[in-house]
């Protein structure tokens, strides 16, 4: 099976991982392979973006906990972006917003990653 990996960038001090239009289990193990890799460089400041993302399924959800127990286990800082309103509310219901500051963009989550110096 030929597997494209999960795309990303390296913006100053954090970087942004975009996600699929679909975070199941494939997508989401390339998902955790991309933060792993990530983390194992020494990055610290982490948004992942979903704002291609139409569904996230139960077992996405499961590896994005995993990936927040990690990024905490680093020291880390992890913010949400570009969530679509009915994932926005699943997180919701679940308790994720507790944990993970959501922005509606990709850009008002940089601002706030760099200008609050985390």
């Amino acid at each position: 099976m030929n597997r494209k990996s999960t795309s990303f960038k390296e913006l100053g001090e954090c970087v942004i991982i975009y996600t699929d239009n679909y975070l199941n289990d494939i997508e989401g193990e390339e998902l955790e392979s991309t933060c792993d890799a990530l983390l194992n460089k020494g990055e610290k400041k982490v948004i992942i973006d979903f704002a291609n993302t139409e569904l996230i399924n139960s077992i996405g959800i499961s590896i994005l906990i995993g990936i927040m127990e990690k990024i905490k286990d680093k020291e880390g800082t992890l913010f949400f972006s570009g969530l679509k309103k009915a994932n926005h509310n699943i997180f919701d219901i679940l308790g994720l917003t507790k944990y993970v500051p959501i922005f509606p963009t990709e850009d008002e989550a940089v601002k706030n990653m760099m200008t609050n110096n985390l």
